[in-house]
């Protein structure tokens, strides 16, 4: 059995976010293994993996496992569970990845805890889920009581997980997508279908809520006056109430994304504060901030062209 590994899947849509999540694991230290799952990417950027400090292992999703899995994107979104279950039970720990996170600090303590403690560790959400509805029935029947309210809610990545202890949770999730939800013509979303597996199989007291700050900054966090993303004295980054940054989470190389990050962030300032010139100029700092180490990573091993990976007959605005 091997130590830890991290899991990721993605398509060649998201070639510069995983090219820059790969380099930014090497940039922190990780000598663990990786297991890429992935569709359609370029052979030059996969015959630079063995440039890292890791190994990657590659999966390449074939034609007719996406026909069996009802589509590619069932497949990185949620079929990763399932492959989490059957690599994992070779490791002692594993992280399960989404393709566009980037790497400030090294979380090999995040495994160790999975690994001695039998725990589930992840970012918490924003809102906690109440299950009570139609797309939360498996077989038409309720997984949990209808109306269960889920105060362990976990965002999908990153999760740190001994496999070998969650097996049937990760896998039976991946089972209600392929063979329950067709039925009610609705699919359950991604991140419930890995909690309501985790509750069922005893993990309610089990999980450890990690703080979306220093894992994800989703939904503006890391642009918010108090838990904007500033430089440490060592030029690392972390929150300005203090929390370390392990890692972020967004679309930084699209112009157009960040855009968009910053224009949420001004409503929302001008809805709570009813101010927007110092929070607009604080929220355009930490992008900056972010936004340049993702560059930073972007180039630090593997290199690409720098083009629109989504729509390459169209011009690529940085």
């Amino acid at each position: 059995m091997g130590k830890y590994c991290y899991i990721v899947t993605a398509n060649k849509r998201y070639t510069p976010e995983v090219v820059a999540m790969f380099n930014s694991l090497d940039f922190v230290g990780n000598t663990h293994d990786v297991f890429f799952i992935e569709h359609d990417f370029d052979q030059d950027v996969l015959d630079q993996l063995d440039k890292l400090s890791y190994k990657v292992t590659v999966h390449h999703i074939n034609e007719e496992e996406i026909q069996d899995s009802h589509g590619l994107s069932e497949i990185l979104c949620r079929k990763r569970y399932w492959y989490a279950a059957t690599i994992g039970a070779n490791y002692d720990a594993i992280c399960v990845l989404d393709a566009d996170l980037v790497w400030v600090r090294n979380p090999e303590l995040f495994f160790t805890v999975a690994e001695k403690t039998g725990f589930i560790l992840g970012p918490h959400k924003e809102q906690n889920k109440v299950y009570d509805d139609p797309h939360h029935k498996f077989n038409n029947e309720w997984i949990l009581p209808e109306g269960y309210y889920n105060n362990k809610d976990l965002c999908n990545c990153p999760l740190f997980i001994d496999a070998n202890v969650w097996k049937e949770a990760l896998k039976e999730s991946w089972t209600w997508f392929k063979e329950g939800f067709p039925e009610n013509n609705m699919k359950c979303p991604d991140m419930d279908c890995m909690n309501i597996a985790f509750i069922k199989y005893g993990g309610a007291n089990k999980i450890i809520k990690l703080s979306n700050h220093q894992w994800l900054g989703t939904n503006e966090t890391l642009l918010k006056p108090y838990t904007r993303a500033c430089s440490d004295r060592e030029n690392l980054i972390k929150t300005e109430n203090g929390q370390d940054i392990f890692c972020y989470h967004g679309q930084f190389y699209k112009s157009e994304w960040r855009a968009c990050q910053l224009d949420n962030r001004h409503r929302c300032a001008n809805g709570y504060l009813k101010t927007t010139e110092c929070p607009d100029n604080m929220a355009q700092g930490s992008m900056n901030l972010l936004y340049e180490y993702f560059k930073k990573m972007l180039d630090y091993k593997i290199v690409i062209e720098k083009k629109n990976w989504n729509h390459p007959e169209k011009e690529y605005i940085p």
